[in-house]
């Protein structure tokens, strides 16, 4: 593969979903914009789900798809590993995964692309092949998308997907008594900003780069089975952000049992040594004043990483207690090993998220 003259993580201040706008503030902005009637926030007409409450992705019925409507997303980010190759093939998987986290199937994908002079076209061509290869692995197309020159490098997509009304996940689909599975392991900011440091053992990054370009097409076939409606998937607020997310689109709390959150081996060790990501603590931070997160007993560094912001991250779906452990036993069948009961959702405070410290 290509290299830059210096690693492609040292282009940008942050990698990956890390980059992302803090949690709060971005609520902040999107809510003045609602109260200016700027946005087609409400479903309404043949929008099904739009902006009040926000989603992983917008839904839109048109007549004659046999009980289906369209689901459309865009994401795009930093460089999370220095292997353009990998990076693209990441940054694809991610973007194709808010589709999965409505319970649909990627169509079609156009390529968001912003590129430094300095690098050479080769490298570009490995990220776009990555990108490309994530795509065919979903069974969508690729075709086409828009470029600029850009001092940091920036790539992701804008996708079109399909989903059977009667199946699509809902950030606000759980309810109370509902157990909350996670399908990947979290670690992977510290992953990333470890691989920025020069700290990551090189297994480490193979098992995170393995993580991040496994699609969640699995993982949302499952979801479908079982019939769920609540679901989303985990990025760039990190495991306890989007989880509040789906406490208050759902009217109900949530109660995390943090030793039964997967993480991958070795992270806790970067977190220790310091590897937590700026955004990672932007949102802690702010889950802490904004006063939803209740910590209990745990202490900062496994508080850091319950925030810790996620590149291609997992499924975190809202299971009935009687489904759960069939539904996890499938997940580990089709390839998501990982996969565990790790909360439930209860009556309480919306989006208010509480640790039980487990073993």
């Amino acid at each position: 593969m290509s290299r830059a003259a210096r690693p492609l993580t040292q282009y940008s201040p942050g990698g990956g979903c890390a980059c992302k706008m803090p949690q709060g503030l971005l609520g902040d902005v999107m809510a003045s914009l609602r109260g200016d009637g700027l946005l087609a926030a409400g479903a309404s007409g043949p929008l099904r789900v739009g902006l009040d409450p926000a989603d992983d992705a917008a839904v839109y019925d048109l007549d004659g798809l046999d009980g289906r409507s369209l689901v459309a997303t865009c994401d795009f980010l930093t460089p999370v590993v220095d292997d353009p190759y990998d990076w693209g093939r990441i940054a694809a998987t991610n973007a194709l995964s808010d589709v999965y986290a409505m319970g649909g199937r990627p169509l079609l994908a156009l390529n968001l692309l912003g590129w430094p002079a300095e690098l050479n076209v080769d490298m570009l061509g490995d990220v776009l092949r990555g990108g490309a290869r994530a795509v065919a692995d979903a069974g969508a197309l690729l075709a086409g998308g828009h470029s600029i020159v850009d001092p940091a490098p920036k790539y992701g997509l804008a996708v079109v997907g399909a989903v059977d009304r009667d199946a699509i996940l809902r950030k606000g689909g759980g309810r109370a008594g509902d157990l909350l599975v996670l399908t990947k392991p979290i670690g992977l900011g510290v992953v990333g900003t470890a691989v920025k440091r020069g700290q990551a053992d090189p297994g480490l990054v193979k098992a995170a780069v393995a993580v991040m370009t496994r699609l969640n097409a699995e993982a949302a076939a499952v979801a479908r089975a079982f019939g769920l409606r609540g679901g989303t998937d985990v990025t760039g607020f990190g495991l306890i952000g989007h989880l509040h997310e789906m406490g208050r689109a759902g009217a109900v709390a949530a109660r995390l049992d943090a030793g039964s959150v997967p993480v991958l081996p070795g992270v806790a060790e970067l977190v220790a040594g310091g590897c937590g990501p700026d955004g990672s603590r932007r949102t802690l931070a702010n889950a802490l004043d904004r006063g939803w997160f209740d910590p209990g007993g745990l202490d900062a560094d496994r508080q850091l990483l319950l925030a810790d912001a996620q590149t291609s991250g997992g499924l975190l779906l809202a299971v009935p207690a009687d489904d759960a452990d069939d539904l996890v036993a499938q997940l580990h069948d089709r390839g998501d090993e990982a996969a565990d009961v790790v909360g439930r959702l209860v009556d309480g405070e919306p989006g208010t998220v509480t640790v039980e410290e487990g073993p």
